[in-house]
C-alpha cells in the first residue's frame, strides 16, 4: 500500500509546495546558525520576497532587534551544545513594519548518520493574536472588578474623602499606572484642585498646572471633559498635540495615555473630573472606555447619595443631642456626665489605634449612652440618698430603654448595641443581658471603663466627688474582672500620661 510519506518523498515539488503553504514558519539552520533553507511564511516574516533570499543569513542579519538575535543565537548554541530540543517556549519577535509581536517556538537538532548535530530544524507559529486576546480579556475583567470594588467603597464610605481615596487606590490596585480626582474651583482662573489622588510619584500633580477654562492649560483631557461634560482619551503623550504643556513631566513619570471621566451631580454638573493614566500608549480602547464610563457614573451616584446620607446623618446627630440634653436638663447633677465620658472613651479608642471611623461611632454612643434616664422618674434621679432595690432596678431598665429608642436610627455604627451593652461586665455580673468578655461589643468594653471613670471621680447627689485616684484604683482593681483588660491597661496608660486630664477639670470640687 503506498503512504503519503512515498508519494511526498517521490514527489518534492509537492513537498515544497505544502511547506510553503503552511503558516506555521518553518527553517533550518547549520551549525553555525546560518539559514539553509526555510518555507514561505518565515522569508515574508524576515522581511525578503523568496526563500532563498534568506539563506546564508545569520540572525543579526535579519531585522529583529539586536537583543532578540542574540537570544535566538544563544537557544541555537543551548541546543547545538546539549543535543536536546527546545519545545514550546515564548519569545518576542519584531517583523518589518509591525509592532513587536509574540512566538511560540520549537528547535530541534539535526543530526548527521553518525549522531553528530549538525544544525537546527525550527518552527514557531504566530501567538501575537492569543497575546492580544488575552490582554482584552485581562482589560475587560479588570473594568468589572474594578465595578465590584467601586460597589464596594461606596457601600463603606462614611465621607467624600474616603470615597474618593478608595476609588483611586482601588484604580491604582487593579493595574493602572496613577488616578486622580480634581475638583473643578469656580474662580477666575477656572482652576481644578486635585482632591485626591493614587499611584503619584515625585508630586507629579504638584508640578503641573490645570485649568477648565478655555486655554491651553485647559485643552487637556481633564480640563476638556471638565468643561464640555464628557469622556476625553488620550491615547499618547507623544503625539497629541493638547498634550504640550504636561508631556515632559508625564513621559517622566511613565504615563503614555490617559483618559479623563467627568463626575455629574444630580441635575447633570460637573463637579469633579476622575483622572486615568496608562503605562502605554492606546491603553484605553472602546470597551474599557465604556466599562470605565459606567465606573464613573456609578461613583457620580454614590457621591450623591453619600451627600444625602451625610444630611440625614447629621439630623440624626442633632436629634440625639437634643435628646441627650433633655436628659441632662432633668438631671443636673449628671450635667456634661455624657459629653466627659465621650471625650474619655475617644480618648482610649484612639490609645487602642481604632481607626477613625470607629472612634467617631464610639463619641456618638457615649455622647447618648444614658439616653434611656429620659423613662426614670427624676425624684429618683436625683434623690440625695442611697437607692432602694426598686428603684436602683428602675434605674437599671435604661439601658434597654435606651437601646429601644434608638434601635431603629440607621446609623453606620452599632450605636444602639453600644447603649445597650455599656452596663455589661466582663465577667457576665452586668446588666441587662448578662454578657460577658467578646460576647460584648468592643465599643461597648470601652464605654463602660469611660463610664466609671467618670461616675467615680465626679459629684453625685448622695456623695461628693471621689476623685481621680479613687476612679483610677477601681479600674486598676477590676480589670479582667469587671472590665476588659485592653481598655484598662489603654485607660491607664493615658491617665500616667497626662492624657485625660482636661476631662476632670471642676469636677474635683463639686
Amino acid at each position: 500500500m503506498t503512504t503519503i510519506i512515498d508519494c511526498l518523498r517521490n514527489n518534492p515539488e509537492l513537498l515544497d509546495h505544502i511547506v510553503d503553504s503552511f503558516q506555521l514558519r518553518i527553517f533550518w539552520k547549520d551549525k553555525d546558525s546560518r539559514v539553509i533553507a526555510c518555507n514561505q511564511a518565515f522569508a515574508e516574516d524576515a522581511g525578503f520576497i523568496n526563500p532563498a533570499d534568506v539563506v546564508g543569513k545569520t540572525e543579526h542579519e535579519m531585522p529583529w532587534s539586536i537583543a532578540e538575535a542574540e537570544y535566538h543565537l544563544q537557544t541555537d548554541r543551548t541546543i547545538m551544545e546539549s543535543g536536546e530540543p527546545m519545545l514550546s517556549f515564548e519569545q518576542g519577535l519584531t517583523r518589518p513594519g509591525k509592532e513587536k509581536g509574540w512566538i511560540l517556538t520549537s528547535k530541534i537538532p539535526t543530526r548527521s548518520k553518525t549522531g553528530e548535530v549538525t544544525g537546527i530544524l525550527a518552527l514557531y507559529q504566530d501567538m501575537s493574536f492569543i497575546k492580544d486576546l488575552e490582554k482584552e480579556r485581562y482589560k475587560v475583567n479588570r473594568a468589572y472588578q474594578l465595578l465590584r470594588s467601586a460597589n464596594k467603597a461606596i457601600i463603606s464610605a462614611i465621607n467624600e474623602s474616603s470615597l474618593f481615596k478608595e476609588i483611586c487606590d482601588c484604580i491604582v490596585g487593579h493595574g493602572y499606572k496613577m488616578a486622580w480626582i480634581g475638583k473643578l474651583v469656580h474662580d477666575d482662573a477656572k482652576t481644578i484642585k486635585p482632591l485626591i489622588s493614587a499611584g503619584v510619584e515625585d508630586h507629579y500633580l504638584d508640578s503641573i498646572k490645570i485649568t477648565w477654562a478655555d486655554d491651553s492649560l485647559g485643552h487637556g483631557p481633564t480640563g476638556t471633559s471638565a468643561r464640555e461634560g464628557r469622556t476625553i482619551v488620550n491615547q499618547n503623550f507623544l503625539t497629541n498635540p493638547d498634550m504640550q504643556p504636561w508631556r515632559e513631566s508625564a513621559i517622566k513619570h511613565g504615563y503614555q495615555s490617559s483618559i479623563a471621566l467627568p463626575l455629574k451631580n444630580n441635575i447633570g454638573d460637573v463637579f469633579a473630573v476622575l483622572s486615568i493614566y496608562g503605562v502605554e500608549a492606546n491603553a484605553f480602547d472602546e470597551d474599557e472606555t465604556s466599562k470605565l464610563e459606567e465606573l464613573a457614573q456609578t461613583l457620580s451616584f454614590g457621591h450623591e447619595a453619600l451627600l444625602e446620607r451625610e444630611k440625614r446623618f447629621d439630623v440624626m446627630v442633632k436629634s440625639v443631642a437634643a435628646l441627650a440634653a433633655t436628659v441632662e436638663s432633668r438631671d443636673p447633677y449628671t450635667a456634661g456626665h455624657q459629653n466627659r465620658v465621650a471625650n474619655i472613651a475617644v480618648s482610649i479608642a484612639q490609645e487602642m489605634h481604632l481607626d477613625s471611623d470607629m472612634c467617631s461611632g464610639i463619641k456618638l454612643a457615649a455622647s447618648i449612652h444614658d439616653i434611656g434616664k429620659m423613662q426614670v422618674p427624676i425624684e429618683i434621679l436625683t434623690k440625695p440618698t442611697k437607692l432602694s432595690k426598686i428603684e436602683m432596678d428602675l434605674i437599671k431598665v435604661h439601658p434597654q430603654v435606651g437601646y429601644e429608642i434608638l434601635k431603629d436610627i440607621p446609623f453606620p455604627w452599632p450605636v444602639a448595641e453600644m447603649v445597650h451593652q455599656h452596663h455589661e461586665r466582663y465577667d457576665g455580673s452586668g446588666y441587662p443581658q448578662g454578657l460577658k468578655g467578646e460576647q460584648i461589643i468592643l465599643g461597648a468594653r470601652i464605654l463602660a471603663v469611660a463610664d466609671a471613670l467618670e461616675a467615680i471621680s465626679s459629684y453625685r447627689p448622695y456623695r461628693p466627688a471621689l476623685g481621680i485616684d479613687v476612679a483610677l484604683n477601681e479600674i486598676k482593681t477590676q480589670r479582667g474582672v469587671l472590665y476588659d483588660p485592653l481598655v484598662v491597661d489603654s485607660c491607664i496608660r493615658l491617665l500616667e500620661t497626662g492624657g485625660l486630664a482636661e476631662h476632670y477639670l471642676g469636677d474635683k470640687s463639686q
